[in-house]
C-alpha cells in the first residue's frame, strides 16, 4: 500500500462502529454482503466489536431486479432492506437492522436528538434528489464520521470516501482539514436541471439495455476495498475510484484535503 495520507478517527478502531446503508438494490444488496465479509475480517484483525449494519431502503424486489441484482424469484414482493438483511444475519450469525424506509425518514424521528446518527454513512441511491437529501443532511449537523457514495451510470462510475464538517463537535483525525465528500468533488451532482437516470423497468432486458450488468460489481468492490483499507491499515492513501468500464480503465482518486468547518 501507497504512504498514508488519512488516518482512521481513533475511536473507530475500539467501538462497534455503526454503518448506515442507505439504499440496497444493485450497489446496496452487495454491498450490504461486503460489510458481513468485512465485519468477519477486521474482527480477525483485531478489531474488538466489529460492525452494526442498519439498511434502508422502501423498494420491494420486483421481476426486473432478479439476475441484475442480488436477488431471486422468489424474493419479489418482498423488502430489498429487510430480506437482504435477514439473509446476512440467518447465514453469518449477526444481529444487523433493517427499515423498509427511506434514510431521511429515520433521521425525522431522530431529529429531537442532537447525538451522532451513526459512524459511517454508506449511499447506495440512484438519483440525485436522494444524494441532494443526503448532502444536505451531513452538511447541516456532521452527524457522521465518513460519507461513502457510490454512483454509477450504465458502463461508468465513481466512489468516495468523504468527512462530512463536523460543525461545533469534534474535529476528524487531522484537526485542520479533512477529506472532502462526494457532492464537494462533483457538485453537479446536486444539479437538479440535470436529467434523472434511473428510469424503471418491469422488464430485465429493458434495465439491462440502461445498465450493464456488472457495473455495480465493480463500483462496490472498489467501495469495499476502501473501508477494508481504512481498518485494517489505519488509512487511507487515496479516497476512491473512477471507472469506465467501457474503456476498460480505472484511476484512485487522490487525497485532496478540504478546510473543516470552524
Amino acid at each position: 500500500m501507497s504512504t498514508i495520507l488519512h488516518k482512521i478517527e481513533h475511536r473507530l478502531l475500539d467501538k462497534r462502529v455503526t454503518i448506515h446503508l442507505a439504499g440496497v438494490g444493485g450497489n446496496g444488496a452487495q454491498m450490504a454482503a461486503c460489510l458481513a465479509r468485512l465485519d468477519i475480517a477486521i474482527r480477525a484483525l483485531g478489531h474488538p466489536h466489529g460492525l452494526f449494519v442498519h439498511a434502508f431502503d422502501p423498494d420491494v424486489v420486483t421481476e426486473s431486479n432478479v439476475g441484475r441484482q442480488l436477488f431471486s424469484p422468489s424474493d419479489i414482493g418482498a423488502s430489498k432492506s429487510i430480506i437482504t438483511i435477514t439473509r446476512i444475519n440467518h447465514f453469518y450469525g449477526l444481529d444487523w437492522d433493517a427499515s423498509a424506509s427511506r434514510m431521511e425518514e429515520y433521521w425525522e424521528r431522530r431529529a429531537h436528538n442532537r447525538g451522532r446518527d451513526g459512524d459511517i454513512l454508506v449511499s447506495c441511491v440512484d438519483s440525485r434528489a436522494a444524494r441532494r437529501t443526503i448532502h444536505d443532511h451531513v452538511f447541516a449537523g456532521g452527524r457522521y464520521s465518513y460519507w461513502l457514495d457510490l454512483g454509477n451510470s450504465d458502463h461508468d462510475g465513481q466512489v468516495v470516501l468523504g468527512e462530512p464538517p463536523k460543525t461545533g463537535r469534534e474535529l476528524p483525525a487531522s484537526a485542520n482539514s479533512r477529506l472532502p465528500c462526494v457532492t464537494e468533488l462533483y457538485p453537479e451532482l446536486l444539479d437538479s436541471a440535470e436529467k434523472e437516470t434511473n428510469e424503471q423497468s418491469c422488464s430485465v432486458q429493458i434495465s439491462l439495455a440502461s445498465q450493464g450488468l456488472f457495473v455495480n460489481d465493480f463500483a462496490v468492490r472498489n467501495a469495499a476495498q476502501l473501508l477494508y483499507e481504512l481498518f485494517s491499515h489505519g488509512g487511507l492513501s487515496h479516497q476512491g475510484v473512477i471507472f469506465n468500464l467501457t474503456s476498460k480503465k480505472s484511476a484512485p482518486l487522490p487525497i485532496q484535503l478540504a478546510a473543516s468547518t470552524p
